[in-house]
């Protein structure tokens, strides 16, 4: 069985891992990364939408089914359009884990962390209605975390993260938030660094920083044993295609450095 994973770039790897890790995913993984045109949250919605379609054809055309968008940006632009042009493909979409924070019951503020792109879709906007949360939640853009993540040096580059991360936190009253929502799938990279900033404005708060990966990954995990007919998961052989839309040779040592797998391997999907 062939699943195909798909992100501007590696943030759809935390779901990847997540779903490799916990859930014990054992498939034929083709993982489509844009290397090419990362990232997409702050480039023109018409050119982004032409990009994520082509890239979904290709996964298509080798034979994925199931595909999970695992980048939030795509899902609010093209998911429900790709839904109604491939009728035998499962898609399975991200976006950011309002409804988790929304259902602790913790009676406090939500801030919601996603790409420029999401923060203005009517995709996020409606689940935030539908939840009647409105009043609770703040949406702030943080395009730079996608940069960060994208870059080889990475992990030295911490406390430019948490001064990025310090100067987000610091337009709020942070104490008023119970939850703060990773809503893009490049963020979770930097979970630990958000919780240093959080120790550092004030180590008594109680802030749960949350991202989608579990929710998408038990999807899946769902939809695979409906194809199949299991009642529950058989693992099987693993192996993991990488496929990249230029010749990025840091790309590829970052996947190895998340995934901590070097038997990975890698193709192009040249344009």
């Amino acid at each position: 069985m062939k699943i195909g994973f798909f992100d501007s770039g590696l943030g759809g790897l935390t779901v990847l891992k997540e779903a490799i890790e916990n859930e014990k995913l054992s498939e034929n993984i083709y993982y489509l990364a844009d290397t090419k045109n990362t990232p997409y949250g702050v480039k023109d919605e018409k050119f982004v939408k032409n990009v994520i379609y082509d890239n979904i054809d290709y996964l298509i055309k080798i034979g994925c089914n199931p595909i999970v968008i695992a980048c939030n940006t795509a899902t609010s632009l093209c998911i429900n359009d790709l839904r109604n042009k491939y009728k035998k493909i499962i898609f399975i979409g991200t976006e950011p884990a309002v409804k988790v924070a929304a259902d602790s019951k913790m009676n406090k503020k939500i801030l919601v962390l996603a790409t420029s792109i999401t923060v203005k879709r009517e995709k996020l906007l409606s689940l935030i209605d539908k939840l009647n949360i409105k009043d609770s939640v703040e949406l702030v853009a943080a395009d730079k975390l996608v940069s960060f993540a994208e870059n080889i040096d990475c992990n030295n580059m911490n406390n430019q993260i948490n001064d990025y991360i310090e100067s987000i936190l610091s337009r709020f009253n942070i104490s008023e938030f119970s939850h703060i929502v990773l809503g893009c799938t490049h963020f979770p990279l930097f979970k630990d660094n958000f919780y240093d900033v959080i120790n550092k404005i004030n180590p008594n708060l109680d802030i749960q920083v949350i991202d989608g990966a579990k929710g998408i990954s038990n999807n899946l995990i769902n939809y695979i044993n409906k194809i199949k007919g299991n009642k529950k998961y058989v693992q099987c052989t693993k192996n993991i295609t990488i496929i990249l839309t230029n010749r990025n040779e840091d790309f590829i040592a970052r996947t190895k450095q998340i995934l901590k797998n070097d038997k990975i391997e890698f193709e192009y999907k040249l344009q």
